[in-house]
């Protein structure tokens, strides 16, 4: 199944062996490629840390 992420808009091939696939076929569900979902999870802990000092 070709499934278009919706963060970079890049293409993806998953089977029925990716985490999501089942939740993907069923409904009509938002995908975020691995890349994207790192990304937006280093922002995020980048955000919680305590400014420095300056």
């Amino acid at each position: 199944m070709e499934v278009r992420c919706s963060l970079c808009g890049k293409i993806d091939v998953i089977t029925k062996i990716h985490k999501d696939y089942m939740k993907i076929a069923r409904s009509n569900t938002t995908y975020v490629c691995e890349m994207c979902q790192n990304k937006v999870r280093f922002n995020a802990m980048d955000k919680n840390k305590p400014k420095k000092p300056m």
